[in-house]
């Protein structure tokens, strides 16, 4: 967390928790202490990199690299790269396949009602969905995900499901999967609606017009999704409305 502040990130105790969980975690360090950190959450298809974070008074010493090409030739990855970071990863062979564009707001207007609370019952159906669509096969997740004492919310329809984790400022939507653009923005209301200041990871132009007339606003930056051993992400994206989260694919 001394370098999540130091670096001005979002990241939460919860969210380091939980991505130490689902996958390793690995690690720079020297007399002082830790200076820098990266993860992998590995998937049958390909492996999810995340929390490539170094000091900045550890800088300019190649620590970012050599944490991730002790990880690389794992197997095919895949991460979300901010502007900073993306250079380096274009260095080592990654490439953009897609972009999400960061949104902020308290959304206005009521929530129309076309979810339900999902429970631990429901995750072998969601996980079976998300792999259809995010093309990763995770199930602990979705354990996780739906686990009582989890800070995540989880609704889901007939055919969809969004769910909700706490940031600093409130609360962060993600996954979201639908059939269509309209459905995703029915499930971003009802689980927004009421719910204060909420941030929406998208790359759809729809879902974002939606956003912006409900009351957000698009914040500057926004990050690549970048693969590497591969040609492209799999699964049907064209119903992946917001990633599980930028850390996960």
């Amino acid at each position: 967390m001394k370098l999540i502040t130091d670096r001005g990130w979002a990241w939460t105790p919860a969210q380091w928790e939980m991505m130490l969980a689902l996958g390793p975690g690995y690690g720079a360090f020297d007399s002082s202490g830790l200076l820098g950190t990266a993860l992998t959450t590995p998937y049958p298809e390909m492996q999810a990199i995340s929390g490539v974070l170094v000091a900045s008074w550890a800088g300019r010493r190649g620590i970012g690299t050599r944490l991730m090409s002790s990880i690389l030739d794992i197997s095919p990855s895949v991460l979300y790269a901010t502007a900073m970071g993306e250079p380096l990863y274009a260095r080592l062979g990654f490439h953009p396949v897609g972009e999400t564009a960061d949104f902020h707001g308290v959304l206005t207007g009521d929530a129309p009602g076309v979810s339900r609370e999902a429970t631990p019952a429901d995750a072998p159906a969601l996980a079976e969905l998300d792999r259809e669509v995010s093309g990763y096969t995770r199930p602990a997740l979705w354990d996780r995900l739906l686990d009582p004492t989890s800070p995540y919310a989880v609704l889901m329809s007939d055919d969809g499901v969004v769910a909700t984790r706490p940031n600093p400022a409130g609360v962060t939507i993600g996954p979201l999967i639908a059939p269509t653009a309209e459905a995703a923005c029915a499930l971003v209301a009802d689980v927004a609606a009421g719910a204060g200041e909420v941030r929406v990871d998208t790359d759809n132009a729809d879902v974002a017009a939606f956003l912006l007339r409900r009351g957000f606003e698009k914040r500057s930056g926004g990050c690549k999704l970048m693969v590497r051993g591969a040609e492209g992400v799999p699964g049907d994206r064209s119903r992946y409305f917001a990633p599980a989260s930028h850390a996960l694919g």
